[in-house]
């Protein structure tokens, strides 16, 4: 085994020790001195259980930290998740700040190198995030110094460092939907992402609330207007492949930044977490963080629809009727049902910049944790060809968020229009709740192709995971920046 300036070494440890790569077994002072710890199992090879322990190699007692990585013919891209999740949070929690890595023992025939390395960086800032920005007593950040040996490994460093940049875009929008309501406001939550794109090559413009009724967005005014904080639009441009236009991709982000439910009033233990009512727009956000920092070679425009849902003299009531952007009229019999009602506004404008697609992503309906649990994600597909909504499912796969599509059928077409005295109604009092918010919202897209992710239950996590702590998630970052990254790009046309 290669000697170290570190006096902490990580190793990894397949079901059996035969399963390592050549190299590694033909490392003979490391295998004569691991496989007796094994089977005293002073050392692990389930698939993440990490241990500290000491090897005595070339007449030396070495520390080491191993982490199991099961059985190696049936290493996943998610084990990886799991694996490197497991090794930072442990050298997090145990001040461990610098590290050798032998990298061969974490290789297998099943993943390319290359995604090991991803991996490893993503989950270096993924996993040990924290949030304790309003705590007095916060410690200092986390830093890990990582030596890579032998030095052919710098090869891949790249690799990881790209890997950490989607760490550093899903952190942020963690932050954004862990932060409390009444500092996340619409305006705060402008003026942050203006922030974060100072520097860099995306275009950001906004629309006080002024803007936004004077230009005609009447679902979202009607939204934000019964709060003291006006609503904002908010439209990112990313151009990384100019000369086809023809290809841009529109992501759409609900951004409630807190949901009251308005006059149809939540209950009182319905309140508590609606600061999250905005992961939707922080996880797109955090989408094009992630493509800038990569600098990808496509073209995406953002759109986030951001307002409170409150209760005022003034507030939207049930049974209002406001004209949309598109200048359709909207009943409104049921006030938290609100996120359909900025998210039609924001798709008909991310739609006048004649997009291929459509993505819009939002905590939207308790229905669709019914359906598929916390921990799944609901997509919803309006026109989308079949090898695009393949592809990007292979990705939620790869990346551990699992997502499955519900229908949007003729019914809920027909359900959208049942009013008595306006062009459409955004609730009935019906079965299928999710598949007719998904037919109202895909409605303002008019023929282009549109994807609708219901994040209700996996935005948020009430217990810590390898992926990282309870509270926000940024779920769907991973999936879509790297369906944008390996398969988007290669289609002649969407």
């Amino acid at each position: 085994m290669t000697a170290y300036k570190s006096s902490v070494r990580v190793i990894g440890v397949p079901e059996h020790l035969n399963q390592f790569v050549e190299e590694v077994k033909e490392d003979h002072a490391l295998i004569d001195a691991l496989a007796p710890l094994k089977a005293q199992q002073l050392v692990s090879s389930k698939l993440g259980d990490v241990r500290e322990a000491a090897l005595f190699i070339n007449d030396q007692w070495c520390k080491v930290v191993t982490v199991g990585l099961g059985n190696v013919k049936k290493r996943t891209e998610g084990d990886y998740l799991k694996i490197w999740g497991n090794v930072f949070q442990y050298l997090k929690q145990h001040a461990i700040d610098s590290i050798s890595l032998y990298m061969p023992t974490f290789f297998s025939k099943t993943v390319e190198i290359e995604k090991v390395f991803n991996i490893m960086g993503l989950q270096q800032e993924q996993a040990i995030y924290t949030f304790d920005s309003y705590k007095s007593d916060k410690k200092a950040p986390y830093r890990i110094h990582i030596q890579l040996e032998p030095k052919t490994w710098a090869n891949y460093e790249s690799v990881m460092l790209d890997g950490r940049h989607l760490g550093h875009a899903i952190n942020f929008a963690r932050d954004l939907g862990n932060m409390p309501p009444n500092i996340l406001t619409p305006e705060y939550f402008a003026t942050l992402v203006d922030e974060r794109f100072k520097t860099t090559n995306v275009t950001v413009d906004i629309k006080d609330g002024t803007m936004i009724q004077q230009e005609g967005f009447g679902l979202l005014h009607a939204v934000g207007k019964g709060s003291s904080h006006a609503p904002r639009l908010i439209t990112l441009e990313y151009k990384g492949n100019p000369n086809h236009q023809d290809q841009t991709i529109a992501l759409v982000g609900k951004g409630i930044t807190y949901d009251s439910g308005g006059y149809s009033i939540k209950s009182k233990n319905g309140m508590p977490t609606m600061k999250f009512d905005m992961c939707g727009a922080a996880n797109v956000v955090g989408m094009i963080d992630a493509i800038q920092a990569l600098q990808l070679k496509v073209n995406v425009v953002g759109v986030i629809a951001a307002a409170e849902n409150m209760i005022a003299p003034h507030a939207m009531k049930p049974d209002d009727v406001f004209t949309a952007l598109s200048g359709e009229t909207v009943e409104v019999p049921n006030t938290d049902a609100e996120g359909r009602l900025v998210l039609a506004d924001a798709s008909y404008y991310a739609n006048q910049y004649q997009p291929a697609l459509i993505m819009d992503f939002a905590t939207l309906t308790g229905a669709a944790i019914v359906a598929l649990g916390v921990d799944k994600t609901a997509v919803f597909n309006k026109g989308v060809s079949t090898h695009i909504l393949d592809d990007i499912l292979t990705q939620t796969r790869i990346w551990g968020e699992p997502t499955f599509e519900l229908p949007i059928t003729a019914t809920e077409r027909k359900q959208i229009k049942k009013s008595d005295v306006a062009d459409l109604t955004n609730h009935v009092n019906a079965d299928g709740k999710a598949l007719f918010a998904a037919a109202f919202i895909t409605h303002f897209s008019g023929e282009t192709p549109h994807l609708h992710f219901d994040i209700a239950g996996p935005a948020t996590t009430s217990k810590a995971s390898y992926k990282g702590p309870k509270g926000a998630t940024g779920v769907m970052i991973s999936t879509i920046v790297h369906y944008l990254k390996h398969t988007y790009g290669k289609v002649t046309e969407l």
